[in-house]
C-alpha cells in the first residue's frame, strides 16, 4: 500500500522490537505502515484523528481499554466501549479498520460476542500448527456472500495466495471411472472425499454393494 495512504498498526501484544523483527524478516520497507504500540482508548483516537490513515489494525481488542469502564480488559463492557470508540471514529473519518481478536480452541471468538454483532464483517483465519497452509473465510459479510474461501501459504516473505488450491488438495488427480469425489460439510469445515469403487463379475443373479472406507 506505499504511496496509497498510511497505515496505523496498533499493538497490544508486541513491543516495537518485536515488530522491527518481523518486518526485517520480511525484509518490510515501507515509510507509510506507522506503528503505536498503546492499549488506551483515548492516545489510540487522538492518533488515528491526527494521522487519519487510510486503514487501521487493532491487535487486538482483547488488550485495549478505557478508563471510563472500571472492568478489566477484554471484558463484555471494555469489548462493547472500544469497538464502538473505533468504529465511530473510523467510519466518521472513512477509515477502513481491521480489528483483531482472540480465538478459543474450539474456533470461535474469544471472550463475549458482541464484537461479532458489532462489526460488518467477521473472517476466520484457520491453519494447523505444523502445516504452512492457511484458510481464511467468511462468517458474516455485510457486502456480499459468505461463500467463498481463500487459501494462503506461510512463506518466507509472508503469507502468499494459492490460486490453485486443488493441485495440493487433490493429491491424486488422474482420470479413473472408479474414483469420484465429494465434497461434505459440517459446520463451518468443508471435508474432500475420495471415493473408489470396483466392479467384479458375479455368475448369480443378486449383487451386493459395500463400503470399505473413505479416505
Amino acid at each position: 500500500m506505499q504511496g496509497e495512504g498510511k497505515v496505523l498498526y496498533v499493538s497490544g501484544e508486541e513491543s516495537a522490537e518485536q515488530i522491527k523483527i518481523r518486518a526485517d524478516r520480511l525484509n518490510i520497507k515501507n515509510e507509510d505502515i506507522l506503528f503505536l504500540g498503546e492499549t488506551d482508548i483515548d492516545i489510540i483516537a487522538e492518533n488515528i484523528q491526527e494521522l487519519n490513515p487510510k486503514l487501521v489494525i487493532i491487535d487486538s481488542i482483547q488488550t485495549m481499554y478505557s478508563d471510563e469502564i472500571t472492568s478489566a480488559a477484554g471484558t463484555v463492557s471494555q469489548v462493547r466501549e472500544i469497538t464502538a470508540r473505533v468504529m465511530k471514529i473510523c467510519k466518521g473519518q472513512n477509515i477502513t479498520t481491521i480489528i483483531i481478536g482472540h480465538v478459543t480452541k474450539e474456533g470461535n471468538i474469544a471472550g463475549p460476542r458482541v464484537l461479532e454483532h458489532m462489526v460488518d464483517t467477521v473472517l476466520y483465519l484457520e491453519g494447523e500448527r505444523y502445516f504452512s497452509y492457511r484458510i481464511l473465510r467468511g462468517v458474516k459479510n455485510r457486502f456480499g456472500s459468505t461463500n467463498e474461501v481463500g487459501m494462503f501459504e506461510m512463506q518466507n516473505n509472508g503469507m502468499v495466495e494459492i490460486t490453485n488450491p486443488s493441485s495440493i488438495l487433490i493429491s491424486e488427480r488422474e482420470d479413473n471411472p472408479s474414483r469420484k469425489r465429494n465434497c461434505s460439510k459440517y459446520g463451518r469445515n468443508e471435508t474432500t472425499l475420495n471415493r473408489t469403487s470396483s466392479i467384479n463379475h458375479a455368475n448369480y443373479i443378486w449383487t451386493s454393494k459395500k463400503n470399505s472406507k473413505w479416505n
